[in-house]
């Protein structure tokens, strides 16, 4: 909610070579490369004054050739970016104004350790509770984030018996693990969700 903040690069993987602190260090530490061919990881050991300390992790880290992404890798990165920022403005639920909004359509559900669920929910008639609707298309949006390296499974009872699907967003990509697999049952309120993926689920007006 609120206004987002992506610095420049964080799409596509952008590297300062681990420097911690780079405002003063140059292009050779801060260049982007919009040719996606690399992301200027491993250009060498950062300036000395914020960063000596920890010299001996980074220069383990930089010398290391598996820490190094591939074009692959960016152009994947720069997909999930426009996936989300495609979700996002689905719908003006995301982009809640005030915090009187934010705490009368937002809601956290107990879902387990390393994973966050979110309800955003606007109702099915023209005010909700004296509150006019915000998105003419969806009257509940979810949004499960399974951090965890398993498959994240919980019940949501105060979301039972509602017309959930997955994001139309995305039904048209296809990262891994698949967020397709993704699951919710309306009788229960239950969610399945594979390991590592953030799933959003919508109910249409």
């Amino acid at each position: 909610q609120g206004v987002p903040f992506f610095h420049a690069g964080d799409e596509i993987l952008r590297s300062k070579s681990l420097d911690r602190d780079s405002y003063n260090s140059g292009d050779w530490f801060n260049r982007l490369d919009f040719g996606y061919d690399s992301n200027n990881w491993g250009v060498g050991v950062p300036p000395k004054e914020k960063n000596e300390k920890n010299w001996p992790l980074i220069r383990a880290r930089l010398g290391d050739p598996a820490f190094k992404p591939r074009t692959s890798h960016i152009l994947a990165a720069l997909d999930n970016f426009c996936t989300l920022i495609g979700i996002r403005y689905s719908s003006p639920l995301f982009r809640l104004k005030t915090a009187s909004e934010i705490l009368e359509r937002v809601r956290f559900h107990n879902a387990g350790p390393g994973v966050v669920a979110m309800s955003i929910e606007d109702g099915h008639e023209g005010v909700v509770d004296g509150r006019p609707q915000l998105d003419p298309m969806y009257s509940c949006i979810v949004v499960v984030i399974n951090a965890s390296p398993d498959a994240a499974a919980f019940a949501a009872p105060r979301l039972c018996g509602k017309t959930l699907q997955l994001h139309p967003v995305l039904l048209q990509v296809l990262p891994l693990p698949p967020p397709s697999s993704s699951m919710y049952e309306p009788s229960t309120g239950r969610f399945g969700v594979p390991a590592r993926t953030t799933s959003v689920f919508v109910e249409p007006r």
